[in-house]
């Protein structure tokens, strides 16, 4: 008889599989795709991304600009303090599109080399200044001075001072803020307090972009939607509740194995706050059929396949991502056939590229976690700074310097997650994760719609013109090795 022990799966990863295309009709085409997709049986994204529940990747700002796009972050428990993560969350429920409330401001005895060197990592050319109050003084911008010629002087020397400003008061509208903003010709207004006290930044082309986000979600006060994090210790219970209070869409239970009794009372108790529980994370039918008995409203799904996890090198516990999302997402269609609940899929880890994203998809994903492609846009929560790395070139191996953010994981040394790892010692933690840097990418803004539209041509080329149909008609094939080779590129870039 043949031994049970071995199943008859082969674990395989998103990189292993190509989609074949189909006849795109007119209707088809890139334009009229729709990525929108549930996160719950009766809420919906309008992209599927979400961001993990990461120190390093999720942070106000991010959550902020996913959700604009349509997605949604998760806010990070772990080692941020409960007070931490509600300040998070509660700057994602207040946010008025238009006023940025965390801006880098500069003093006025600041060496305007200094703003240089600012300017150079972030991006940014315009600084208010304030005193060590935090009262509005002036403001700095790259029209004020020459970075050849003034690198040595102050910024007081060059800065527009508070009475040559104008000025808007916290709590005004959008509207209003866009008038004085036109008044002022410098596109920036800085907003004050009955203090002086610099509350938040409304910028021309933020305004501008303010009514290009059609696509963003919202609860029914029209406020971004976002998730809150907790772990599946019980005296995380009041973390939840707080977070439910401060309007949070959804609790995720932040845990590395989900298929345990623990995870199990878990749900249990954060189901009596009146919001949805995403659970995990588990990598086959048996773990989601055990959340969604106990009450799960989403599953995600993956062990070991994230870019910094360790989990199968040190425990040889996981499975290829593939597999795992497709056997869950079976799971799911057999569950909903049978009570009419729909419970998502959401697939945690194991992505490279645009093409992994859309296999992911195809396979039976309804919503792509991700913690590497978030962590190197500039909205997330670490700094970024130039890094002299190693790189291969023509054979010969060179450095070069390039601009990263730092990245790391959970139970990483930097991190060391006990809550998450069910481990009480931090002493004698058992690391599963590595700690590094990605490439700085920018403007989530400017990243982001290149992937989705990279993944609308996909569909497009595969005929389908929304994610339920893909999933259903999209033929899936396994590539070879000196397939996947093929499919890469051979050239050097200069």
């Amino acid at each position: 008889m043949e031994n049970e022990k071995f199943t008859s799966e082969l674990s395989s990863t998103f990189r292993e599989y190509i989609l074949l295309p189909r006849c795109t009709r007119h209707d088809q085409g890139i334009a009229h795709v729709d990525l929108s997709t549930r996160i719950t049986h009766d809420l919906r994204l309008n992209i599927p991304f979400m961001s993990a529940a990461m120190e390093a990747v999720t942070g106000d700002r991010l959550a902020i600009a996913l959700a604009q796009h349509g997605g949604m972050a998760v806010i990070p428990a772990g080692n941020v303090p409960a007070e931490d993560q509600l300040d998070m969350l509660r700057a994602v429920k207040r946010f008025k599109a238009g006023f940025v409330e965390k801006v880098i401001t500069v003093s006025d005895d600041m060496p305007i080399q200094k703003v240089i060197d600012l300017e150079r990592v972030h991006g940014y050319s315009t600084f208010p200044v304030v005193d060590k109050k935090g009262k509005l003084v002036g403001l700095l911008t790259e029209k004020k001075y020459n970075p050849w010629r003034d690198a040595e002087l102050l910024v007081k020397e060059r800065m527009l001072p508070l009475d040559k400003l104008v000025v808007g008061k916290h709590g005004m509208s959008l509207g209003d803020a866009n008038r004085l903003i036109f008044e002022s010709g410098i596109g920036v207004l800085p907003v004050v307090d009955d203090k002086g006290l610099l509350k938040s930044v409304v910028f021309f082309s933020d305004i501008r972009r303010a009514h290009q986000f059609p696509a963003g979600v919202v609860d029914g006060q029209k406020r971004l939607r976002v998730a809150g994090a907790v772990s599946t210790h019980p005296e995380d219970q009041e973390r939840a509740k707080n977070l439910v209070d401060a309007g949070a869409d959804i609790l995720v239970v932040d845990a590395s194995d989900g298929f345990s009794q623990y995870m199990q009372e878990t749900i249990q108790r954060l189901k009596k706050l009146g919001v949805p529980v995403i659970a995990g994370n588990v990598v086959d039918q048996a773990g989601f059929d055990f959340l969604v008995e106990h009450g799960a409203d989403a599953i995600k799904v993956g062990i070991g396949s994230g870019s910094i996890c360790t989990t199968r090198r040190v425990k040889a516990i996981g499975r290829g991502q593939a597999t795992a999302v497709h056997q869950c997402a079976l799971a799911r269609d057999r569950y909903f056939k049978k009570t009419g609940k729909y419970v998502p899929v959401i697939s945690d880890g194991g992505i490279e590229s645009s093409g992994d994203m859309s296999v992911a998809l195809a396979v039976g994903a309804d919503v792509l976690m991700m913690g590497k492609y978030f962590a190197g846009f500039e909205e997330s929560p670490t700094t970024s700074f130039m890094k002299r790395l190693p790189v291969m070139f023509s054979g010969q191996l060179a450095e070069v310097e390039v601009t990263v953010k730092p990245y790391w994981g959970e139970a990483s040394p930097r991190a060391k997650n006990v809550k998450r790892y069910q481990q009480d010692d931090p002493r004698s933690f058992v690391i599963e994760g590595e700690e590094g840097y990605v490439l700085y990418k920018g403007s989530l803004h400017k990243g982001l719609p290149r992937e989705l539209m990279a993944i609308k041509g996909t569909l497009s080329s595969c005929g389908c013109s929304n994610l339920e149909e893909f999933y259903k008609e999209v033929k899936v094939e396994r590539q070879t090795v000196e397939s996947v080779r093929e499919g890469g590129t051979s050239i050097f870039r200069a």
